[in-house]
């Protein structure tokens, strides 16, 4: 058998520290730089689920306030500055009609809407009397507390209408309810509380 001769072995040693050295200075930092990229895509990767979780969770957030604008309007009204009397008449008036007969709406003084006496919101009392079938004066009733402005209804009268002298009993069986509706209709401005408030 033949022995390599110690050049050969030399010249085979020189070219494996060479191919290392390669290898080394090429192969590894390549190596490396594959690796901290595949780090980078992992840590990217969870940044993009984390952005589409927080994107449904921003979604679902913005769902539930708009929810509860939808429902604070139906419960919360605006408090006008000033009495602003006409537009409550506009609001209370109905039509006479075949279920409307008699309508009469009474305004009176001015009063404090709260037992408060640093309240700065007022009150006007109204009264409205009217003969109309049962469901128009409850449809009243349904206008005036849900109008835009805080119109509070604090008492409500219903009375059958009586029958006429020349009626007899069972002959009588009007559609008709005479009805009185108290209500207070407040005013104010949060801005004068605040002034009687500071020193």
């Amino acid at each position: 058998m033949n022995r390599a001769s110690g050049s050969s072995l030399a010249l085979l040693g020189a070219s494996l520290a060479a191919v290392g050295a390669v290898i080394g200075f090429v192969a590894y930092p390549a190596v490396r730089k594959a690796e901290e990229r595949a780090l980078e895509c992992g840590r990217l990767f969870g940044r993009a689920s984390q952005i589409d979780a927080v994107t449904r969770e921003r979604d679902a957030l913005k769902k539930r306030v708009e929810d509860a604008q939808t429902a604070s309007r139906t419960v919360l009204r605006s408090i006008p500055a000033a009495t602003d009397q006409a537009s409550l008449m506009r609001m209370l008036a109905v039509n006479t009609s075949h279920d409307v007969l008699t309508q009469v709406i009474n305004a009176g003084e001015s009063i404090p809407a709260s037992p408060s006496s640093r309240s700065p919101f007022r009150a006007v009392p109204v009264t409205v009397e009217m003969v109309a079938t049962f469901p128009e004066v409850m449809n009243l009733l349904t206008r005036a507390e849900g109008s835009d402005r805080l119109v509070r209804a604090i008492k409500l009268t219903i009375e059958k209408q009586p029958k006429p002298q020349n009626r007899r009993e069972a002959d009588w069986d009007s559609p008709f309810v005479k009805a009185t509706l108290e209500l207070d209709a407040v005013y104010g401005s949060a801005a004068d509380a605040s002034d009687e408030v500071k020193p």
